[in-house]
């Protein structure tokens, strides 16, 4: 059973690639099966179509950004610090070689999925940003929030400003991928929190 869905993240994480490299369109399941070390029958073994491939695909980055993010969420002991492990967390995956594909697909290809599966997909990214909001709704509470935050707004423009490193951030840059997450945490965590509540980066 695990070396079953050893060899299917296998499958996902080749496939994803192959997605990021060429598009969807550009996709052919020839591509996807020789990345993967499969026959073309044997790809179409464990997926009929490229449409369920590119759903799988992203319905194991999903489960991957919400298993990561409740599990650094699970360490936090205060409000701040869950609201970082959120952040952090998308920004890590992002700048995590193994996983950024994943990452950006969350977002680029969702007009390629079916309806229904599209609609799953925007329903758990909904329910991510909620996440998000309701961890602000906290802190406002708490009174640690700028003043005159909205939570709906600044979780819309938190879960973008990570979410949009998945566009500009290259492996080969000056910078590693750590640095690059810690730093755009920062900066999205100070656009709501003032500077002397703010809990430091580690």
């Amino acid at each position: 059973m695990a070396e079953t869905a050893n060899r299917r993240g296998v499958i996902l994480r080749r496939a994803a690639r192959v997605f990021l490299e060429r598009g969807y369109d550009g996709a052919s399941m020839d591509e996807i099966a020789r990345e993967a070390g499969l026959t073309k029958p044997g790809l179409y073994y464990h997926f009929t179509s490229k449409t369920e491939l590119l759903f799988a695909v992203t319905t194991f980055a999903m489960d991957e950004l919400e298993r990561e993010t409740f599990a650094a969420m699970a360490k936090a002991s205060t409000s701040l610090e869950k609201l970082r492990a959120i952040l952090h967390t998308h920004a890590w995956l992002i700048t995590r070689e193994r996983d950024r594909a994943f990452t950006l697909l969350i977002t680029t290809e969702l007009g390629s999925l079916d309806p229904e599966d599209r609609r799953v997909v925007v329903q758990r990214l909904h329910s991510y940003r909620t996440l998000i909001q309701a961890t602000l709704e906290q802190l406002g509470g708490e009174g640690v929030l700028r003043s005159g935050t909205d939570s709906d707004v600044a979780a819309h423009t938190l879960m973008g400003m990570v979410a949009w490193l998945a566009f500009w951030y290259r492996a080969d840059g000056s910078l590693d991928g750590p640095t690059i997450a810690d730093m755009v945490t920062d900066m999205a965590m100070a656009s709501v929190i003032p500077d002397p509540l703010r809990p430091a980066a580690g």
